[in-house]
């Protein structure tokens, strides 16, 4: 039997047309049964083509899009069914969530469903978050982690006597731009509603783990929000808490609680399941949903190699990121454990695989912080503690992250 590798193998054509009436607050048997359909065709096409960067070696996320799925779900019927209600954006503060944005504009008609394979690829026009004006029915440029609540309040400010809604997450929610979003949303009762996957998993772990004391429904109480919280898997619990914040006036947030990657074998409540899934794993999971073709897709695709020779170098590949851990751990080791705890200070913003600072949390464990992902306060935190002379504090964090911790910085001149 010849493979097609060129047409995408889940028929999207199944997706149902649902009709929802938010001052209903029930589903009936038949809206249940059209909604949890469409959740499974749609996840089962996330796991898909987001696997198809992992055989191509160019990773991605899977878990991200894959959770939200039943709230999107629900937001798109609602859309559709009340189009003068709603500004029809899924908009996003989880950028890296992308998939949602090009699976929707496909089953907009936006997207070939063809095109969704070659995810990530180089000028396939799918980046790994969002950019407005570059892929077809993508309808907003998300930035980082964090960043777009406080632009959906100024979307609903200009839009009156419409409901914006954005989906947020209980990592994006550290960001301290969410905090001041949500003073703003409060102070002049902004029509905007936020659902927010609490899965309490980050790139680095476990929130309840590393930022003991952290809670997204008592901050946002702090601050104002009404908050109700259901299990987001539960589609009836969902859709009830859903048609409750659009027939609340002003700012409400849903918390959708729930473990990572519902449903996938080996990465249900892992943050392994941030991002993109193995290979392997996607295999295991299409063929258990009957997609037989979609699984020979992926064991037939064969990632790019360099052929390249590159002379002055070793066989041996590593990263900077990685040689600069190590030869911190190579200074580190030549103190003595009261040195370190006297004289350093590493701070981590949920990037210690990213950025080389885990070899140093598994050597040193005593000079670490996990400090959440709120860079602002982690890097002012490591520069407070090297204010002294014989102390030094260390911080690291992407390069397209550091614009969001310098400038504010007391320390900058």
């Amino acid at each position: 039997m010849s493979l097609d590798l060129g047409t995408f193998p889940i028929d999207l054509n199944q997706y149902k047309s649902i009709s929802l009436d938010s001052t209903v607050n029930t589903l009936t048997a038949e809206q249940r049964d059209a909604l949890k359909a469409n959740i499974q065709l749609c996840r089962d096409a996330l796991v898909f083509f987001t696997a198809t960067g992992a055989a191509r070696g160019v990773g991605g996320h899977t878990g991200g899009p894959y959770d939200t799925v039943p709230e999107v779900m629900i937001l798109d019927a609602l859309f559709k069914s009340q189009p003068d209600s709603y500004i029809p954006i899924f908009f996003d503060e989880a950028g890296h969530r992308v998939g949602t944005q090009y699976l929707m504009a496909t089953l907009a008609g936006d997207l070939p469903a063809e095109q969704l394979m070659q995810y990530r690829a180089a000028n396939s026009k799918l980046p790994g978050h969002p950019e407005l004006g570059l892929t077809p029915g993508v309808k907003f440029s998300s930035g980082r982690l964090g960043h777009m609540w406080p632009y959906v309040n100024g979307v609903a400010l200009a839009n009156p006597g419409k409901i914006a809604f954005c989906l947020g997450s209980d990592g994006s929610q550290q960001e301290g731009n969410d905090a001041e979003a949500a003073r703003l949303a409060v102070a002049q009762h902004i029509n905007v509603k936020l659902i927010i996957d609490d899965n309490d998993v980050t790139i680095a772990g476990n929130p309840s783990k590393y930022l003991g004391g952290y809670s997204v429904k008592k901050t946002l109480e702090g601050h104002g929000l009404k908050v109700v919280e259901c299990d987001g898997e539960d589609i009836d619990a969902l859709y009830a808490c859903i048609c409750e914040a659009v027939n609340t006036p002003g700012p409400i947030a849903v918390i959708a609680k729930r473990p990572m990657c519902p449903g996938i074998v080996g990465l249900e409540g892992s943050n392994h399941g941030h991002d993109v899934i193995s290979v392997k794993a996607a295999i295991t999971y299409l063929e258990s949903k009957g997609h037989q073709s979609a699984a020979d897709i992926l064991k037939n695709t064969v990632a790019p190699k360099n052929e390249y020779q590159f002379l002055g170098a070793s066989a041996k590949w590593g990263s900077n990121r990685n040689v600069f851990g190590e030869a911190m751990v190579g200074v580190l080791n030549g103190m003595s454990e009261t040195e370190r705890k006297n004289s350093i200070l590493v701070v981590d913003s949920d990037l210690e695989g990213s950025c080389g600072l885990s070899q140093i949390r598994t050597a040193c464990p005593e000079i670490f912080i996990s400090g959440g992902i709120q860079e602002r306060g982690n890097l002012s935190a490591a520069a407070g503690f090297g204010m002294e002379p014989g102390k030094q504090g260390v911080f690291a964090t992407f390069s397209a992250f550091w614009k969001c911790a310098f400038p504010k910085s007391p320390w900058h001149g």
